[in-house]
């Protein structure tokens, strides 16, 4: 349950604190604050020979308490998921049992002296460290059994309980210095309301995962974690501008009247806007292909209210990080279905894209000093066929079911053109559909926009995905807050950059389709209409906002603005010259400025 925090010494109510910061997604809500910190850390604290009896005695219960944690886990596995799901719980069992754990632990205390919380912090090290280095592959996937047996004991010890038993069943605003797509997705599962965090930015994948999800989310609000505390309450509106008020007082309320009092519905009970299913066009009669990228099968009743007809890009790494263990091919299949037979006018079902920037519990990955550039994606997919072939049967079975393609991330070299291609064929051979799917891949290494040629070869369709071909093109992590204002999909070098792109790939005969959040802001659409881009797709919530205005958008109006802006002045404000160029959209282009 969270608990109200306690007000001022002094007496009265805490003054409003305004921060602004970077939009992750655009809603709105209020509500107490719960302020998460990674607590795990351990300090080493000498201790008396005589207290090391009293230490023992609190290692033996924290490990009493963990069995019972892992025994409720897998007896609520085997009731959800059955007994193979239940099963993956006893190589945590077996930790606890080791003839070498406890022993160690008690002969490292009475030797050492120190805390025991130091002592099974730095053995868990030691223990990792011994499985990792050992040659068989599934022994070295049992360090992650280690790691969270160890995480589970040494919580205990420090009296900590988890974020679910700390909250309860109140709705609540999640703010932390970070969070990752899978702490995301647990948090997600109770009265989440909505985030804000001290770093990160706009596009990364918590982000995305958020909008998805359609929780207003803030980003790069630096030390907010250390001003909230756990209880406060707190405001956020990111419709337009990212803006968090902690302690809000009744004028700050009285700005959001759906929230002028602290909200106690959570998200899924506040009724969406319905659209009434009609073409898509702009002012001078050009229908356009609107779409919506997506995470989760969770998310298809909203599309359905909204009358989206077309998914654009179905994100299937979310399936695997929402997994206890690597998702059957059976159930892939069921839920690409499902996607499938959700979008009529055609659904993009996107490969496994993990790695150590999107870690899964069952597939443990080396930590690497820059995640995003490192073994995930295809690079990941193409090296584990156990993985990649199971789910491209799945995924062109249900492909056979209605219009679908299927798209690789990340390609960035011609060698993943031909590794796809193999593998590709073997799935095939392997369900002999009636007629073959369409593959296409993701573009988001510049690399990729120089060998069209060679991609042409393969496919007639790619999809860009501007949040890390942003990123790639400017060497800037997108997660760093200090960055957010160093370059945006605005700027003219990177539009030349796809324009050069897309005018290679019509004229090798591909087609473009974007699932960046470039496609989201407004302005951002409109340079890409005008660049050449066939197909959009961006988070649901922006879809709305998107097609109020294509019936004042001229289509062969904004191509020719286009091509004069890019061929003007290198520091030009895109922003400001579309909004003199077409005073009737003017507010549309100017959001997020």
């Amino acid at each position: 349950m969270i608990a109200a925090s306690s007000t001022p010494a002094h007496g009265g109510s805490p003054s409003p604190l305004r921060l602004h910061g970077i939009v992750g997604s655009r809603v709105v809500c209020a509500a107490r604050a719960y302020v998460y910190r990674r607590r795990l850390e351990v300090a080493c604290t000498p201790i008396e020979s005589a207290g090391v009896e009293a230490e023992i005695s609190r290692l033996d219960v924290a490990m009493d308490l963990t069995r019972r944690d892992i025994e409720a886990a897998q007896a609520e596995a085997l009731k959800k998921h059955g007994a193979k799901y239940a099963a993956i719980f006893d190589s945590h069992l077996l930790v606890l049992s080791d003839p070498q754990f406890r022993p160690e632990l008690v002969r490292r205390l009475k030797k050492e002296l120190v805390n025991v919380e130091s002592i099974l912090h730095s053995t868990i090290d030691v223990f990792m460290k011994r499985f990792l280095a050992i040659e068989d592959e599934y022994l070295r996937e049992r360090a992650i059994d280690m790691k969270d047996v160890g995480d589970r004991i040494l919580r205990h010890l420090l009296g900590l309980e988890g974020p679910a038993t700390e909250i309860g069943n109140e709705p609540y605003v999640l703010i932390a210095e970070d969070v990752t797509p899978t702490e995301m997705l647990d948090f997600s599962r109770s009265r989440l309301q909505g985030i804000c965090l001290d770093s990160g930015g706009a596009t990364s994948h918590t982000a995305i995962l958020a909008g998805a999800l359609g929780i207003p989310a803030v980003f790069g609000l630096t030390n907010l974690s250390q001003a909230a505390h756990t209880g406060d309450e707190i405001l956020v509106d990111s419709r337009r501008e990212g803006v968090v008020i902690l302690h809000p007082d009744a004028e700050s309320r009285a700005t959001v009247p759906a929230f002028s009092s602290l909200s106690s519905v959570s998200m899924s009970d506040t009724p969406a806007l319905e659209y009434h299913a009609q073409l898509d066009q702009s002012r001078d009669g050009i229908v356009i292909a609107l779409g919506a990228n997506i995470a989760r099968t969770e998310e298809l009743p909203s599309l359905e209210r909204l009358g989206v007809k077309r998914i654009g890009l179905f994100r299937s790494e979310f399936l695997f990080m929402e997994s206890v263990d690597l998702p059957g091919e059976n159930f892939q299949e069921d839920i690409y279905r499902k996607v499938v037979a959700a979008a009529p006018l055609g659904a993009v079902l996107r490969t496994i894209d993990i790695g150590s920037d999107k870690p899964v519990k069952y597939l443990p990955f080396p930590r690497e000093a820059n995640p995003s550039m490192g073994f995930r994606s295809v690079r990941f997919a193409l090296s584990r066929p156990d993985v990649l072939l199971p789910q491209l049967r799945a995924m062109i079975r249900a492909a056979s079911t209605g219009k679908a393609r299927i798209i690789f991330p990340m390609v960035s070299t011609p060698n993943e053109l031909q590794a796809i291609e193999r593998i590709w064929q073997q799935a095939l051979d392997q369900v002999a559909p009636a007629v073959a799917p369409e593959w296409g891949i993701m573009v988001e290494v510049p690399s990729a926009l120089f060998m069209l040629d060679g991609i042409a070869r393969y496919t007639r369709y790619i999809s860009l995905g501007t949040n890390d071909l942003l990123q790639f093109f400017y060497a800037m992590d997108r997660s760093n807050e200090r960055l957010s204002t160093l370059a945006t999909p605005l700027c003219i070098p990177f539009l030349r950059m796809l324009l050069y792109g897309v005018s290679v790939a019509k004229g090798e005969g591909v087609k473009v389709g974007i699932c960046g959040e470039m496609a989201a802001d407004p302005a951002g659409f409109a340079i890409l209409l005008g660049i050449g881009v066939d197909e959009f797709s961006m988070r649901p919530a922006a879809l709305d906002n998107i097609r109020s205005m294509l019936p004042r958008l001229s289509v062969r109006e904004i191509i020719r603005a286009t091509n004069e802006i890019l061929t003007g002045e290198v520091d030009a404000n895109l922003r400001k010259l579309l909004s003199e160029r077409f005073p009737e959209l003017s507010s549309d282009f100017l959001q997020g400025a």
